[in-house]
């Protein structure tokens, strides 16, 4: 039983890589065009969101210093 597990995973394992490189682009990019991915307006919305977080911890420690004086 053991043996055919392992003979049944390791079939599996090959057939899921064997699919990956049949699909896989060619080395090089070989499709032209713009490969990169676009990141401008999630980066910009994560600094955005960082930079408020920020200044909203620094606004909570400067009332919470105040309120200890």
């Amino acid at each position: 039983m053991k043996k055919q597990l392992v003979q049944s995973a390791v079939l599996l394992g090959c057939m899921l890589l064997t699919a990956t490189f049949i699909y896989s682009r060619p080395p090089g990019g070989g499709g032209g065009g713009g490969a990169g991915a676009p990141i401008d307006g999630g980066l910009s919305l994560l600094i955005g969101a960082g930079a408020s977080y920020g200044i909203k911890k620094l606004y909570k420690k400067k009332e919470k210093n105040a309120d200890n004086n």
